[in-house]
Order: C-alpha cells, then sequence, then structure tokens
C-alpha cells in the first residue's frame, strides 16, 4: 500500500466531509433564519406595541408654544403666547379652553395643531387660561367663581395691553363660559367667538344630552361625593368614551397595530400625542361641575333669559351685541352644530355681525384637527383682521 497517496485521499475525504457538514449546517441555519423569522419580527412588533400601551398608562402632556405663565389665582394661570409678529393696533384674544376634564393645552395640542399659533400667524397676542386639576382647597368653586377667575384674566389682559375691549374666544364647554361672560360683561368685549359650545341643548337631540336629563341630580352628586367633593375626570372620561366605544375600545387598538407593523413613525408619533393628551384627566370642583349640569344640561338654563343667576346678576344673552362667530362641526356627536348656532336666536347682534362657520371635523377636530385650524379657524383670524 502507497500510505502517502492513502493518507492523502483520507485527508481529502475528510475536507469534502466536513465541506459537506458545513455546507449542510449553514444551509439549515439560513433555512431556520427564514422559518423563524416571521416569529422573531412578530415578536418585536408586539413588543412594541405593548410597550407603547404601557407608557400610555401614565400619560403626559404639556404647552407646546414658548408662553409665559403671567397670572395666577386659585385653579387659573394665565398663558401669555407673545407674536412673533406681533401688530399693535390689533387687539389681543383670550381663549378660553374646555374644562371637561383634560388638559387645557388643547388650545396648544403640538406645534402643527395650535389655536394661538393660527392667531399669533396673524400679528394677534394671544393669551389662554389654564385651568388646574382642583384639590380639596378648590373644591368648592362653583360657575360663578369660573366666571369671576375670567374677570380677572379679562382685566389683566386689557391692563397689560392697553385695550379696553378684547377679543374672546370659547372652546367647547369654554364657549359656554365665555358666552355667559360677554354677557355680563359686554362693555369688555370687542367679539366672541365659540366653537362647538353647546348654548341651546333642547335645539338639537345628543346623547350626552339625554343622559345627563334622564339620570337623577343624585346620580351626579354620588359621583362627586367619591371624589369627597371632587369630579374625578376619569369618570367623564369614560362618558365620552361610552358614546363611541367601538372606536376607543377596538378600533384605535387596530390602527396602533397597523402602525407598529407598517413603521408608521409620523402615525405612530400621532397617536401617542394625542392619547397622553385624551387620556390625561384632571379633577373639577365638585360644586363648578353639579352647576353645569343643573344650568347646562339639565335646566337648558342659558337659553332662557334670566335662569342662571351669577353672584346677584341674572345671565341674559340678549345683552350680547358684540359681533360673534359661531364654529359646529358637521360630524359632532357631542354637541351638534345646532346646539352652538342657536347663540345667533338668543342675542342681540345685528344679524349682518354673526358669522356661522360648519366645519367637516367632529367635536374634538372642530377645536383642534389640522383641517379646521387650517381652514375655519384661519377664516375666524382674517374675518377679525377684517371687520373689527
Amino acid at each position: 500500500m502507497n500510505f502517502p497517496i492513502f493518507f492523502k485521499d483520507l485527508n481529502n475525504g475528510y475536507e469534502e466531509m466536513y465541506k459537506n457538514y458545513m455546507d449542510m449546517l449553514g444551509f439549515g441555519f439560513n433555512n431556520c433564519q427564514t422559518f423563524f423569522q416571521p416569529f422573531f419580527t412578530h415578536m418585536e412588533n408586539t413588543y412594541k406595541y405593548f410597550s407603547i400601551l404601557n407608557e400610555l398608562q401614565e400619560p403626559v402632556t404639556d404647552w407646546t408654544t414658548y408662553h409665559e405663565e403671567v397670572y395666577t389665582n386659585q385653579t387659573l394661570t394665565l398663558m401669555y403666547f407673545p407674536s412673533p409678529n406681533k401688530n399693535p393696533s390689533k387687539r389681543p384674544i383670550l381663549v378660553l379652553p374646555p374644562q371637561a376634564a383634560h388638559h387645557s393645552n388643547l388650545a396648544d395640542f403640538s406645534p402643527a395643531q395650535s389655536l394661538v399659533r393660527v392667531f399669533q400667524r396673524y400679528g394677534y397676542d394671544a393669551y389662554a387660561c389654564a385651568w388646574a386639576s382642583a384639590t380639596d382647597e378648590y373644591k368648592d368653586l362653583g360657575m360663578a367663581d369660573y366666571i369671576r377667575l375670567t374677570d380677572e384674566a379679562v382685566d389683566y389682559v386689557r391692563e397689560k395691553s392697553g385695550f379696553y375691549k378684547i377679543h374672546i374666544m370659547g372652546q367647547c364647554q369654554g364657549g359656554w363660559q365665555a358666552t355667559i361672560y360677554t354677557a355680563l360683561n359686554q362693555d369688555k368685549i370687542a367679539s366672541l367667538s365659540i366653537a362647538a359650545a353647546p348654548i341651546d341643548v333642547n335645539a338639537e337631540s345628543s346623547e350626552i344630552v339625554r343622559m345627563a336629563q334622564d339620570l337623577p341630580i343624585e346620580f351626579f352628586e354620588w359621583l362627586v361625593s367619591l371624589g369627597n367633593g371632587k369630579m374625578n375626570g376619569y369618570y367623564m372620561l369614560m362618558g365620552f368614551k361610552s358614546m363611541q366605544m367601538e372606536e376607543h375600545y377596538i378600533r384605535k387598538y387596530y390602527r396602533l397595530w397597523d402602525m407598529v407593523i407598517n413603521n408608521d413613525q409620523d402615525g405612530l408619533r400621532r397617536f401617542i400625542n394625542f392619547e397622553n393628551w385624551y387620556e390625561y384627566t384632571q379633577y373639577l370642583p365638585g360644586k363648578f361641575y353639579l352647576d353645569i349640569i343643573r344650568n347646562i344640561f339639565k335646566g337648558n338654563n342659558l337659553a332662557k333669559p334670566n335662569a342662571i343667576v351669577l353672584d346677584g346678576r341674572g345671565v341674559d344673552l340678549r345683552k350680547i351685541t358684540c359681533p360673534v362667530i359661531i364654529l359646529a362641526g358637521a360630524k359632532d356627536h357631542i354637541t351638534p352644530p345646532a346646539q352652538a348656532f342657536a347663540l345667533k336666536d338668543h342675542i342681540s347682534t345685528p344679524e349682518e355681525d354673526i358669522v356661522e362657520i360648519l366645519t367637516n371635523g367632529g367635536h374634538i377636530g372642530t377645536l383642534m384637527g389640522t383641517e379646521s385650524l387650517r381652514e375655519d379657524w384661519t377664516a375666524v383670524a382674517e374675518i377679525l383682521e377684517l371687520s373689527i
């Protein structure tokens, strides 16, 4: 036997076997990787999905535009948003965001969705009332107190700006608050603008009004008692969600999953930003909340002259004579358009000085939707600029 040739052949055989083994191992690894890749991708997406939901368990939200906190008293902090393009001949604007248990930054939700920035672009200095969550110290503040606090904000703006009259704007609940304030202090207000505000709740039926009118007042008093005299905003949020249960408990989670698996970073950013605002709740003073239930939703007293009496003064909308702008959402299930547009039937403002704007959005979309801000609220700024 030729041993050198034998060992050479044997060595070559082992090399071939080794090569075949490594090829087989590589083939198996690559196939395993291909086989399990969807699983690992699915696990990664699932982890991201539930991580987002977990972070939203403790929602955080805040203002986005540069501002100064210029006045504080009780639950009110007045925010000043100076315009980079300030026109000293233009009256300043005071925005009253809603107090529906959410953060007041609805008026300055994001850089792309900011009501105060709309007016800043037109040279208006803007102010907004930021309403703090009620503590035990302020649980007995009522509707009269919030009108008083609004008056303090108005007087501060008037004094600092040098204008005797200013523009006032109210979003949703802030709309009827601005309306009441104007009726009591017409001499301080140059124009009144309201958006998605329940003025005459009997003008058009809505689920929230039906619930408020069908349930006994004792039910709402019980809710307040659970908060030791304060109304927990979480209960209010549950009420809003109950009117669109499929949207809030099913559809939005499907949308989130689609955004995760499609790596839609812009969509995820908007989703997280909105959920942080929507799920962030505050306490309302119990007396204020019950005043609203009794006067606005049960009694429809805003539509009845002097049915609401605050600090000895009757609220009569016929005392409103300034130009008025009314916005309402065509798809608004919380404040149907007729409830807001009814304001024109209860005031003394000449018909030619009343502007009605029907947006394409729903309730929140009317207040701070991208389309509404770009078109409808921009129209408000242009109306103020041209006619007032």
